[in-house]
């Protein structure tokens, strides 16, 4: 039967388009995350793809989102928050992740071979209330007569955060202390005195870097009776006098607080989208695209909404070369 073999086997390859699937390994890319009530959640994109399409994502990203699209068969408002992009988050977070693997590498030192687990990563929450509300898993759907269609809630295997282990006891009691790591805001408990339940990454950075020394030049000390300094005092106004004054009390300090991190502060995330549903736009919101470092998302619902209320947020990622076909930037 070689030949009909042959044959058949062409028969039954007929029609199909001339061109080949050239997008490798395919991989979903629009997210879907089912929510209820006005409480505060988060989104971990790199958690949600690992779900998803059933392949190791790594959270130390930017993972960058084309558009966003919210369903709500009610009236509803929510804002979408991510870390601030800025260089303090990207500095903070690799001096983080730098000690964190030398904590990894210096334990495993002691041991023989390689223990490293397969899928170690270092991840961190997105503030302290992400760690207490939890991440909210991706899902995909079903068919339903109803207005919500059935939904099954993909959930991982292994979705733990990583957690630091110190020698210094706070509380001066073995054995030694553990703690979790979050960017936006300040460290929970504030130490010294008790167990540190998770670490604010920005806030640990700004409280442990030197920073710019402010009011330099200082010029308090310029004569300006000086005759070579009036060399050119032409002016009835004296220009140049002013021109010196100015220097002197302008410009000496920096045009933002120096004691201050953006995200060093529980309130200091960005707002990046807010969605809007009623019955003018048919119950579905639309917003732009944006940056989400690390892949942490806040879904922020406006107070007031009901306690029952089921609401859709899908996210589009942008299409690239990473993992299951999505474009992102390595942070460290």
């Amino acid at each position: 039967m070689g030949k009909d073999r042959e044959r058949i086997i062409a028969k039954m390859d007929r029609n199909y388009p001339a061109k080949k699937y050239k997008k490798g390994t395919p991989g979903q890319i629009r997210l879907s995350f089912e929510f209820t009530g006005g409480s505060t959640k988060f989104i971990s994109i790199s958690q949600a793809l690992s779900a998803v399409n059933r392949r190791f994502h790594r959270q130390g990203a930017y993972y960058y989102v084309q558009s966003v699209e919210m369903y709500d068969s009610a009236n509803s408002t929510v804002n979408l928050h991510v870390i601030p992009d800025t260089w303090v988050t990207r500095s903070a977070y690799r001096k983080a992740k730098a000690l964190y693997d030398e904590m990894t590498l210096r334990a495993m030192e002691t041991v023989t071979g390689d223990i490293l687990p397969k899928y170690h990563d270092f991840k961190v929450y997105m503030s302290d209330a992400h760690r207490t509300n939890g991440t909210t898993n991706p899902s995909l759907h079903g068919i339903s007569g109803a207005v919500s269609e059935t939904s099954i809630v993909l959930l991982p295997e292994d979705s733990g955060y990583s957690q630091f282990v110190t020698a210094d006891k706070n509380d001066g009691v073995a054995p030694a202390d553990e703690f979790f790591a979050h960017m936006i805001g300040p460290t929970n408990p504030q130490p010294p005195g008790a167990n540190v339940v998770s670490v604010g990454i920005i806030d640990s950075y700004a409280k442990t870097r030197s920073t710019v020394n402010a009011a330099v030049p200082n010029l308090q000390n310029v004569e300006l009776s000086d005759p070579l300094l009036n060399l050119f005092d032409y002016s009835s106004e004296e220009v140049q006098n002013d021109v010196i004054d100015n220097l002197d009390t302008n410009g000496d300090e920096p045009p933002y607080d120096i004691d201050v991190y953006p995200g060093q502060d529980e309130d200091h995330m960005q707002h990046v989208v807010r969605l809007v549903t009623d019955d003018s736009v048919g119950r579905v919101a639309y917003g732009a695209g944006f940056c989400a470092p690390l892949g942490l998302i806040c879904v922020d619902p406006i107070a007031g909404m009901e306690p029952t209320n089921e609401f859709r947020i899908v996210l589009n990622l942008a299409p690239g070369t990473y993992g299951s076909g999505v474009y992102a930037e390595r942070m460290a």
